[in-house]
């Protein structure tokens, strides 16, 4: 018999749907699930669905909107939830509003609302006239906890930054990449953001996230400076995970690392003064990466993605 106006809700109708439901709520495995303990219980064959067990899953769809911001795109959330004694009504749009939900939650639910970020910033001040390595590790404490805390909304900014060194040609046009051209880049569940700065960029894996990286490094950002002598030098971001779990689950690795490479391959200029010959485009100042992973909010959903954890990997400068 069809889910329809009219016909009896058959216990595989309601079974279904909750099983929907509980692969965005709970476990589940890969880019679906935020592990919430409150899953739904199915009944068994030939069971009558009850008042209370419909209000309880349409009350679990709304709780799923609301965490996505997906309140004005689906039907329940304007759907009053029957109490004992009421006939149950078929919702026609129900597979619908749970298939838009799915999409969001599958996507990374971007449009979630986030708690306060944590974030750890490796520096460089000395003299700069080759390369710089800053390279950090965010580590979860399982690959579940790592899924739910991009399945749910998180991500992970990374934001170069440059101040106080001496103004001269190759300093001002590390500044101009740095905070002019650049921004600040974002690593979400499948997706990679470019936020702010006016420069396109010579990669962008904007369809790259956590589920694409591999245990070797993926060039996720590149950024060229744009103005000569000065346009072989770049800034580069690349990031990988450690080992998959073989649970099943499709975890990617509790351990994120992420690696910022600024690299001048621009050929230095020399003069003769005082019968000494000066390095003129040497960078000095502070030269720093900021690495900030911001949390999923907790207004709707529990905090199952524990507290990750930051550790400088490599802090390098030539």
């Amino acid at each position: 018999m069809a889910y329809q106006t009219g016909d009896t809700i058959l216990d595989t109708h309601y079974n279904g749907f909750v099983t929907s439901v509980n692969a965005l709520w709970g476990q589940s495995t890969g880019i679906r699930g935020w592990g919430q303990t409150t899953t739904l219980s199915a009944v068994a064959d030939g069971n009558t669905i009850t008042a209370t067990q419909w209000a309880t899953l349409l009350t679990r769809i709304k709780s799923i909107s609301d965490h996505t911001a997906d309140d004005g795109n689906i039907t329940v959330d304007s759907v009053t939830n029957p109490t004992t004694g009421d006939i149950i009504s078929a919702i026609t749009a129900l597979a619908t509003d749970i298939g838009t939900l799915d999409t969001s939650v599958a996507g990374g639910s971007v449009n979630a609302s986030v708690g306060a970020s944590t974030d750890t910033t490796l520096s460089s001040s000395g003299t700069f006239t080759t390369t710089i390595v800053h390279e950090a590790s965010l580590t979860f404490d399982g690959g579940d906890e790592a899924r739910y805390f991009f399945n749910a909304g998180g991500y992970i900014d990374v934001n170069p930054g440059i101040t106080g060194g001496t103004a001269d040609a190759k300093y001002n046009e590390w500044v101009d990449l740095i905070d002019t051209l650049i921004g600040s880049v974002r690593l979400r569940a499948t997706t990679l953001e470019k936020n702010g700065g006016s420069g396109t960029p010579t990669t962008n894996a904007s369809t790259t996230g956590y589920y694409d990286l591999g245990t070797g490094y993926t060039v996720l950002y590149k950024q060229l400076a744009d103005t000569a002598p000065y346009t072989a030098n770049y800034w580069q971001l690349e990031g990988k995970v450690s080992a998959a779990h073989a649970d099943g689950r499709g975890n990617n690795g509790e351990v994120i690392t992420l690696k910022c490479t600024w690299q001048d391959d621009a050929a230095d200029n020399t003069s003769y003064n005082k019968n000494i010959y000066n390095v003129l485009d040497q960078v000095d100042g502070t030269k720093s990466d900021v690495f900030a992973a911001t949390p999923p909010a907790t207004t709707y959903i529990t905090a199952t993605w524990g507290t990750p954890v930051w550790a400088s990997v490599t802090n390098t400068e030539s």
